[in-house]
């Protein structure tokens, strides 16, 4: 199980890089658009999946209706990110949300 952990761990490290990466392009093209995208989800509070889906979705939000703020180079960093947003999202086994209905389901039947 540690080694998991560890791949998690790295694969979190990789994606706040990129963020940091990505937000010193926009600082320096003075990008305002594609910074207030970024600066909504990141930096990364914690490394919950629902943490990342956000960044994964606002991110992906950014590269579909604002496709002109975006050169080669943060495209490339968008796309690496996806990359490594994707491999932790695909660990998760169920979302979050779908394991708190569960889990209200269990206790209302045990209750009632």
């Amino acid at each position: 199980m540690i080694p998991r952990l560890s791949e998690r761990e790295n694969a979190v490290e990789r994606i706040n890089a990129i963020c940091l990466r990505l937000f010193d392009i926009w600082c320096q093209r003075r990008s305002v658009t594609a910074l207030t995208y970024l600066l909504h989800c990141w930096p990364l509070m914690d490394s919950r999946p629902a943490t990342i889906r956000r960044l994964h979705k606002t991110l992906s939000e950014l590269r579909r209706t604002h496709l002109e703020t975006i050169d080669v180079e943060a495209e490339q960093a968008l796309f690496e990110l996806a990359d490594w947003t994707d491999e932790i999202l695909l660990e998760t086994p169920l979302p979050e949300r779908s394991l708190r209905a569960a889990n209200r389901e269990l206790v209302h039947a045990i209750s009632g």
